[in-house]
């Protein structure tokens, strides 16, 4: 398997990445039936099934991150999408992977080290739901799921003393990587909050990459991947024009965000 090392030159040998050499990841947190979903954090399971079937219909694949790195690397990218789930709550093994197996898709689930079989107790408004305990965790990347990091509590990382930030950085991924027993590659910022401290921290940590939210284009890259958020209004027409604009969804997102 193709890996990109663990040192400052994994950004350069991607470059920063412009608008033109873009993957597309998408963005999920829950699969979930949840009255009102205050918080637009879940899909329903009805609803990610047809997404699904959109990307298959497009002729897409939907691949863990990390696989789609791989193929960044050598070319061979197209075609394929990214899934990425936030979180780690349960459904992403009794809902999403069931639907995802169907298709022979992939994902990638994001899970905070320290929270693991608890719930998310740090969302104001919304739905408090159940996330995966270990052996839950092991059981999919057993199933070819990637699993990557969230941070160890979930807390925001931009401006955190160095020593806290390498704890819930590194400490993270020393964590899962004895649970799953294999390296954890990929990590993914809480909230999107990053900085430049952020990033140096997440590389110096040994990740190969990482997933943001809110990204300035001047920040995009290696480190700072940007995602298309996917909710319960993305129906078949919706998922079909993200598809074919969401180059377009990145700039208007990130000339917003670096205004900020």
């Amino acid at each position: 398997m193709i890996t990109l090392g663990r040192n400052r030159r994994t950004e350069a040998s991607m470059g920063r990445l412009g608008l033109s050499r873009l993957p597309m990841i998408l963005m999920y947190h829950s699969v979930a039936d949840v009255a009102g979903n205050p918080s637009a954090l879940c899909v329903t399971p009805s609803r990610f099934a047809e997404q699904m079937a959109v990307l298959q219909r497009l002729g897409l694949r939907g691949v863990s991150v990390g696989s789609l790195v791989n193929a960044m690397r050598v070319g061979r990218q197209r075609g394929l999408v990214g899934i990425t789930f936030d979180d780690g709550y349960l459904d992403a093994l009794e809902v999403a992977l069931p639907e995802l197996k169907r298709r022979g898709f992939t994902a990638t689930v994001f899970v905070i080290a320290g929270r693991l079989g608890g719930t998310n107790e740090w969302v104001i408004k919304g739905p408090l739901l159940p996330l995966l305990s270990e052996s839950q965790v092991r059981e999919l990347a057993g199933a070819d799921m990637e699993i990557g990091s969230h941070s160890m509590t979930h807390v925001r990382l931009a401006g955190l003393a160095a020593r806290q930030l390498k704890a819930e950085v590194s400490g993270s991924r020393t964590s899962l990587s004895e649970l799953v027993g294999a390296p954890v590659r990929g990590f993914c910022y809480p909230y999107g909050s990053m900085d430049a401290a952020v990033r140096r921290a997440v590389e110096d940590g040994g990740y190969d990459y990482a997933c943001a939210v809110e990204t300035p284009l001047a920040e995009f890259g290696i480190m700072a991947l940007p995602r298309v958020y996917v909710g319960q209004r993305d129906g078949a027409a919706r998922m079909t024009a993200k598809r074919l604009l969401y180059r377009g969804y990145l700039a208007h997102d990130a000339i917003r965000y670096g205004a900020t």
